[in-house]
Formats: C-alpha cells, sequence, structure tokens
C-alpha cells in the first residue's frame, strides 16, 4: 500500500462515485493534507495519465470530469 496526498475536493469526488452505504477509503489528515492507502498499481494508473505539472489529485477530478460528460 502506498499513501497518497489528495485535496478535499478529490477524495470526496471518488466518495461520491461510490454505491450508496458503501464503506468509504479511511482518509488521514496530516499537516492540512488528506491522505489515503491505496495498493501501488493504483498509484502507477495514475502516474501514467499524470500530466507534467499535475497532482493525483488532479488526474482524479480529470477521471471523474470525462466520465460525466461521457454519461451526458
Amino acid at each position: 500500500m502506498i499513501r497518497v496526498a489528495l485535496t478535499d475536493a478529490a477524495y470526496d469526488v471518488i466518495a461520491s462515485t461510490l454505491p450508496r452505504g458503501a464503506g468509504r477509503w479511511p482518509m488521514q489528515r496530516d499537516r492540512g493534507q488528506c491522505f489515503i492507502q491505496v495498493e501501488s498499481a493504483v498509484v502507477d494508473r495514475m502516474r501514467a495519465m499524470r500530466r507534467p505539472g499535475k497532482s493525483y489529485s488532479q488526474v482524479i477530478l480529470r477521471l471523474v470530469e470525462l466520465e460525466t460528460s461521457d454519461l451526458k
């Protein structure tokens, strides 16, 4: 497992995609940042999708935006 820093917005958007009643990923706070633990394969995928100068949070928000635009 790898600890990844996320913005509150990225964490909230992940949580909003989970089915009602599903367990949320445990979140930890440290020095004003939000962290989740994910498997290394998830980090590898996000790293491959991350653009120069962008954070993992921005990757997550972009993916959710793409998915919601595809649904319209």
